[in-house]
């Protein structure tokens, strides 16, 4: 049954920093598409190539060659190195590619086809959530953390390995216990000479020292309460922008209709977990807010493109600020040691200090 299971995932490896490479990518994506829309609006929109030669040269093709490049670094090399710079020249590829959506779904070419911005807004949720969820879903195997031991030591013998990717690397050796081949793993690490971090690798410190941010305020005795007052004031704010939409003129139609069915979703998920803070505990509402905030990026921000973009992107940035101190809170819960107490709302407001 394992051998049928390996067999059907392809015998791929997942490796213990794809979800820093993937949102290095996502940012590298979403940064893109808005500095160049921005840039074709400054200078009203020129094509080159144009001018009656009967040529356009559109951003999708050095994107293409972005992401070509992205790849070449990937068959190219080998270790842990590439992937960073990988993460972000594709990122940057994909972002000018897809940012063109428009013109590939409709029969005019059309740039600037409203629901595009939806559709690219649809494809980086998916990617993010899905891919987040898959991995807490399954943890990574003993055999697969052997295996991203084995990729750090790549970068080692090649005296490219920093001293606090080693140090994880045998932390991870740890926890596998007698695998094959851990403790021949940890022999040849222990031996490495640690390097300077190189600058590839600042891209993957600088996605750690964010979420060591989200760990310092999930454990705040504040974070709990902010998170649903900031949950219930999105859901607001996405209904009344509909209505300002509606009222405006410019119609309510499928998109209002999403917008009011997924911020009211979002919003009776959000009551709902400060109703729970208090009859079932923390972990109890954290969960409820952690559905609330995914409903409102998964539908309410989706159709919220139609009706405004720029309230949309507001919105994206608190639902992933949300996302992310919601899912550093559930981490920290689950890390706890099994019959640990658990602090109530109450007792974290006469005791701010206590551990959490």
């Amino acid at each position: 049954m394992p051998r049928l299971s390996r067999a059907l995932r392809m015998d791929l490896v997942r490796s213990d920093r794809g979800a820093q490479n993937l949102t290095t990518f996502v940012v590298a994506a979403v940064s893109t598409i808005l500095l160049t829309r921005l840039l074709l609006a400054l200078t009203g929109y020129p094509q080159i190539g144009g001018g009656g030669s009967g040529l356009h040269v559109a951003h999708v093709l050095p994107g293409g060659l972005l992401m070509l490049a992205a790849l070449v670094l990937q068959f190219a090399y080998v270790g842990r190195g590439p992937r960073p710079v990988a993460a972000l020249v594709g990122g940057a590829g994909f972002g000018l590619f897809i940012d063109e959506v428009g013109k590939f779904v409709t029969t005019d070419n059309d740039y600037f086809y409203e629901p595009a911005v939806a559709i690219m807004y649809v494809v980086f949720a998916a990617l993010v959530v899905g891919a987040r969820r898959w991995r807490r879903h399954r943890p990574l195997d003993d055999d697969e953390k052997v295996a991203n031991a084995a990729h750090a030591l790549v970068d080692g013998l090649a005296g490219h390995l920093p001293a606090g990717h080693r140090e994880e690397a045998l932390r991870g050796l740890d926890e596998v216990g007698d695998e094959f081949g851990a403790r021949e793993l940890r022999a040849l690490l222990e031996r490495v000479e640690p390097s300077p971090v190189p600058v590839p690798q600042h891209l993957e410190h600088a996605w750690a020292r964010v979420q060591e941010l989200f760990d310092r305020l999930a454990t705040s005795w504040w974070a709990l309460p902010l998170m649903g007052a900031c949950l219930l004031l999105q859901s607001a704010g996405a209904a009344l922008v509909a209505a300002g939409a509606w009222v405006a003129g410019r119609g309510f139609g499928a998109a209002g209709l999403g917008v009011v069915v997924g911020a009211g979703a979002a919003l009776v998920l959000a009551l709902a977990g400060l109703v729970q803070a208090r009859r079932r505990g923390r972990h109890a509402a954290v969960e409820s807010f952690q559905r609330s905030a995914l409903t409102s990026l998964l539908v309410t921000q989706v159709f919220l493109f139609a009706a405004s973009q720029f309230a949309a992107v507001a919105g994206l940035v608190v639902d992933l600020v949300l996302l992310g101190l919601v899912n550093a809170d559930l981490a920290r819960m689950r890390s706890r040691p099994a019959g640990a107490p658990q602090r109530s709302q109450s007792s974290t407001r006469t005791a701010p200090k206590s551990p959490s």
